[in-house]
């Protein structure tokens, strides 16, 4: 099942080696801005900016060269979607990126990615960094709290409840598994130490925070059950695939308000009550299969997907037979298992991934219209 990993690091790589359970604590300080809200935020609602201070975001992302950079807001469009959940469901998504920007990922590249995510409210859902099956067991205590700590490809998470909120902080980089990473010959422990001091400035801001700056504006969300009818109806998605017949067909949906969550994602699924529809089909030589993730009512956050960077990693999809306000945007190059389709259409947000996205999205318009 798929929810993007934001901050659940897949543990290929011991990117970091560091000895015990426990890790040894920096300090820091208060961030960058991040995209207007969609509706008036409360007074003194906390910013990017307030976060922490972008020199302290700048020294976190210096490469091994020791050259100064200058961090601007900008999200890896692999995360936009992930962000737009958590803003939708009231928490405030912050990302900075230095280098060259969106080039592929293990190209040799400098660019590198410095995010801080706060959703309110869940820090009682709170769970460690999983690593692939199993939860980090390193920890490090920062601004009071015992966070848990996790490197891995691509890149590295400091995640912990801090006050009544889960917060985490990450730094993903290009070529860590190859060469020409900006990291390199950068021990790991020192991106952690870096990282560390960007959590604590976040989280002793958070901590000192009113209930009015951890306001952050919200949209309407799902009442409904979640359920893969209507647009998502199961006999046009088949239809656009153009699966065999005799196949053996799975469409199953999955809704994460209804178990506990296992990560970060997980939890801002359930408070963005966003739900995944999957299908899978077998016809005995090899197997078809497309996820769509529906965000009701998140129709209004969509711009966020041309802000930086995303605005260079998509490109319109036009579709057929659509109403004037339906907007689609493609990664990649629009066919394939590597593209993926963002769309907005009658006031609902939906990712598209996997098999014939293009064709699929295709297929929810005309079963919605």
């Amino acid at each position: 099942m798929r929810l993007n990993t934001a901050v659940v690091v897949t543990a290929s790589l011991a990117l970091f080696a560091l000895t015990g359970c426990s890790v040894p604590a920096p300090t820091g300080t208060p961030t960058p801005t991040e995209s207007p809200t969609p509706t008036p935020a409360a007074s003194g609602a906390l910013t990017c900016d307030d976060l922490v201070p972008v020199d302290l975001v700048a020294a976190a992302l210096e490469g091994a060269d020791g050259v100064p950079v200058e961090p601007v807001a900008a999200a890896n469009q692999s995360y936009v979607f992930d962000a737009v959940l958590l803003e939708g469901a009231g928490g405030l998504p912050c990302s900075w990126r230095v280098g060259g920007g969106m080039p592929e990922y293990n190209a040799p590249s400098d660019w590198a990615y410095l995010r801080i995510d706060v959703l309110p409210g869940a820090a009682a859902q709170w769970v460690p960094i999983q690593l692939g099956d199993a939860p980090s067991e390193l920890t490090r205590e920062i601004a009071g709290v015992e966070a848990s700590v996790a490197g891995g490809d691509p890149g590295w998470s400091i995640s912990a409840p801090v006050g009544e909120s889960w917060v985490v902080a990450s730094i993903s980089a290009a070529a860590l598994t190859s060469t020409g990473s900006r990291f390199a010959g950068i021990g790991a422990e020192v991106i952690i130490d870096r990282l560390a001091d960007v959590a604590e400035a976040a989280f002793t801001t958070i901590q000192q925070a009113t209930p009015d700056q951890l306001d952050w504006p919200s949209v309407e969300l799902r009442q409904t059950d979640a359920i893969c009818n209507g647009g998502l109806d199961e006999q046009g998605i088949v239809a656009a695939l153009q699966v065999p017949s005799g196949s053996t067909i799975e469409y199953t949906v999955w809704d994460p308000t209804t178990e506990p969550p296992m990560s970060f994602v997980g939890a801002v699924g359930a408070a963005a009550r966003s739900f995944t529809c999957e299908l899978n089909a077998d016809d005995g030589t090899q197997l078809t299969w497309v996820t769509i993730t529906t965000a009701r009512g998140l129709s209004p956050l969509f711009d966020r997907f041309g802000e930086p960077d995303a605005d260079v990693a998509l490109s319109p999809l036009e579709l057929a037979d659509a109403p004037q306000d339906t907007e689609a945007l493609v990664s990649g190059s629009g066919s394939g298992r590597g593209s993926t389709v963002y769309l907005s259409l009658g006031g609902t947000l939906y990712e598209i991934q996997g098999d014939g996205a293009p064709e699929v999205t295709q297929a929810i318009v005309a079963q919605t219209y």
